[in-house]
C-alpha cells in the first residue's frame, strides 16, 4: 500500500477547516486505499486521532516559516518514507524534491502587503515566500486550487506552461451548526453585519464609508464588524473615531453561536474583500438565509453565482447602492435568500475530497483498479 503524508500543521486554523473537511472523507472513504499519515500539532493529536480513526495521526510541531520547518520538518518527513507528500499550504522545506501535491489556497500574499511590523522585516520575509512559492509550483507534481479563479491567478503569474499540472477542487461551505447565542445590546435593531480580519487587502473602510452614507436615509441602521482587535483593526477604529461615524461596533472576537444569531438577524452579510481563494463565510451566510452583498473581485463571482449582490470595491457609492437595495426591496431580499438556499447545494466537501483523491492517483501514476482494496 502506497504511503502519503498529508501536512496538517495548520489544522486548528480558520484555513484548517479544508483540512478537516478532506480529512474526514479521506477516513470515511479512502483509508482502504492508501496509508495516510497525517503530521499535526502535537497539543490536539489526540483529538484528531480519535476524529480520524481509519488514519495514522502523527505529530510536528515545526513552525511555519521557520528554520525548524526548514530541518526538523523535513526529516520528520522523510521518517515516513513517504510516495507522495501533500503540502496543503506553499510553505515547505526547499530541500523537499520528492514527489508532492501542493495546494495553494490564494495569491493574496503575492498581490497585496499586510504590514504589521517592521517593513524591512516583513520586505525580507515576502521576498523568501516569492522564491519558495516559485520553487513550489514549478517542482510539485500537482498544483491544487479552490477556484478556477486561483488557477487563472497562478497560470498568469508564473506562466502557461504549469497548466497541465493545474487541478480545481471546489471547496464548499455548511450552516454554523451550533445554536444561536443572542447579542440582548443588538436585539430590536436593523443592522449590517461582517466578519473578517482586518487586513488592508478585506477593504473594510469601504464597508465603513458606505455605511455612513446610507445612516442619511436610514438613522436606525446599524454596522456590527467581527473579527479579532489587531493593529488593523485599531487603525479601523481610530478613523471611525475621527471622522464622528456613529453606530459602528468592532465585536473583535465572537462565539459561532453568536455569528450565527449575527446571520440570521442582519438585514445583510457583506464583504468588500480585494482577494479570496474561495471564501466559505459567503456560503455560511447563505446557509444561514442571510442577504449577501459581496464585491465583484476575485472568486466572488465564482463562489457566489446568481446568488449574491456584487458592487465595485473601489466604489463606495456602488457598495451603498446596493446595501440600500437590499434595505428597501423586500422582494430582492427574498430573492438572494432563495437563490442563496440553491447555490449552497451546488458544493461539495465529498465531492472535493474525490476530486483530491483523484489527483494522488495521478500524481503516483496509478488507476482506482491498480490500487485495488488497498491489500
Amino acid at each position: 500500500m502506497k504511503t502519503i503524508v498529508i501536512d496538517a500543521r495548520i489544522i486548528d486554523s480558520s484555513t484548517g477547516i479544508y483540512i478537516q473537511r478532506l480529512l474526514y472523507f479521506l477516513n470515511k472513504n479512502h483509508a482502504s486505499e492508501f496509508h495516510f499519515v497525517v503530521l499535526v500539532p502535537s497539543k490536539t493529536k489526540d483529538e484528531w486521532q480519535s476524529a480520524y480513526s481509519n488514519l495514522d495521526i502523527q505529530v510536528s510541531d515545526a513552525s511555519q516559516y521557520s528554520l525548524q520547518e526548514q530541518t526538523a520538518f523535513a526529516s520528520d518527513l522523510r521518517s515516513h518514507k513517504p510516495d507522495l507528500v501533500h503540502f496543503t499550504m506553499p510553505q515547505q522545506p526547499f530541500a523537499w524534491t520528492k514527489p508532492a501535491v501542493t495546494t495553494i489556497h490564494d495569491l493574496t500574499l503575492v498581490h497585496f502587503d499586510n504590514i504589521d511590523m517592521n517593513p524591512l522585516v516583513y520586505k525580507i520575509k515576502k521576498m523568501i515566500f516569492l522564491t519558495l512559492l516559485k520553487t513550489v509550483v514549478a517542482r510539485s507534481k500537482a498544483i491544487i486550487t479552490p477556484t478556477q479563479y486561483v488557477q487563472d491567478d497562478i497560470l498568469k503569474y508564473f506562466g502557461a506552461k504549469y497548466a497541465d499540472k493545474m487541478f480545481v477542487t471546489l471547496e464548499a461551505g455548511e450552516p454554523v451548526g451550533i445554536e444561536p447565542e443572542a447579542m440582548p445590546e443588538f436585539e430590536n435593531t436593523r443592522f449590517i453585519f461582517g466578519v473578517n480580519n482586518a487586513f488592508p487587502y478585506k477593504n473594510i473602510k469601504i464597508i465603513i464609508e458606505a455605511f455612513a452614507k446610507l445612516k442619511t436615509a436610514h438613522p436606525d441602521l446599524i454596522l456590527l464588524l467581527a473579527g479579532k482587535k489587531d493593529y488593523f483593526y485599531e487603525q479601523l477604529e481610530a478613523y471611525v473615531k475621527d471622522n464622528s461615524i456613529q453606530d459602528v461596533h468592532f465585536l473583535g472576537f465572537i462565539t459561532d453561536g453568536e455569528k450565527r444569531w449575527c446571520y440570521n438577524h442582519a438585514e445583510a452579510y457583506v464583504t468588500a474583500s480585494l482577494s479570496e481563494g474561495f471564501n466559505m463565510s459567503l456560503l455560511e451566510a447563505m446557509y444561514e438565509n442571510c442577504p449577501t452583498v459581496v464585491s465583484d473581485a476575485s472568486c466572488h463571482p465564482e463562489v457566489g453565482g446568481d446568488a449574491a449582490l456584487y458592487f465595485d470595491p473601489h466604489s463606495v457609492e456602488s457598495l451603498a447602492e446596493k446595501l440600500s437595495d437590499v434595505l428597501t426591496q423586500p422582494r430582492l431580499r427574498e430573492d438572494l435568500i432563495k437563490k442563496g438556499q440553491k447555490r449552497v447545494t451546488e458544493f461539495s466537501w465529498e465531492r472535493m475530497a474525490e476530486e483530491t483523491v483523484a489527483v494522488y492517483r495521478k500524481a503516483l501514476g496509478v488507476s482506482k483498479k491498480e490500487l485495488g482494496d488497498g491489500r
